[in-house]
């Protein structure tokens, strides 16, 4: 973490401690009265999004189940963790079941110290969402010219994330 002065906030984003068995138990160890900021969006369009940017990384050629192959277990290679008809194994769909990773955070914080941001809504209303991370931080909130002018939400067609 790089240095501050008290005046500032430090802020680390790692997307990947959230869902870490072990993270909550080390963010605890190195400080047990800091802020945690989770943003969370619908499951369902995090899924999509982390398998569309899969599959943007992979070769053109290379060969990869749909995506309802991969929800549904279709693909013999992922239907080992099937869970009420869904392959609750496949990462993208075990990221978005919420509940079981913040279970892990609050046997090391309190709720109080836990801010969720609704994903959908820092994208059609920045200004709200930082505004409530602001209170949340108990930090000055910036000029309203300033959130109305450089935070903003532009509909583009056929957008589906």
């Amino acid at each position: 973490m790089p240095e501050t002065i008290d005046s500032e906030v430090t802020v680390e984003k790692t997307p990947a401690y959230f869902v870490s068995k072990t993270a909550p138990a080390r963010v605890h160890s190195f400080n047990s009265t800091i802020k945690l900021i989770v943003v969370v969006r619908n499951p369902i369009t995090r899924a999509i999004s982390d398998y569309t940017q899969t599959i943007s990384k992979k070769r053109r050629s290379a060969i990869f189940p749909s995506f309802e192959e991969m929800v549904l277990g279709n693909s013999s290679t992922n239907a080992i963790g099937m869970k009420d008809g869904v392959n609750a194994s496949w990462g993208a769909i075990r990221i978005g079941i919420y509940h079981k990773h913040i279970r892990k955070w609050l046997q090391y914080f309190p709720l109080h110290q836990i801010h969720f941001v609704d994903g959908e809504r820092l994208i059609t209303n920045p200004a709200m969402e930082i505004r409530a991370v602001e209170r949340f931080l108990s930090i000055k909130p910036g000029k309203d010219s300033f959130l109305s002018r450089f935070f903003a939400f532009v509909q583009t067609e056929n957008a589906l994330i």
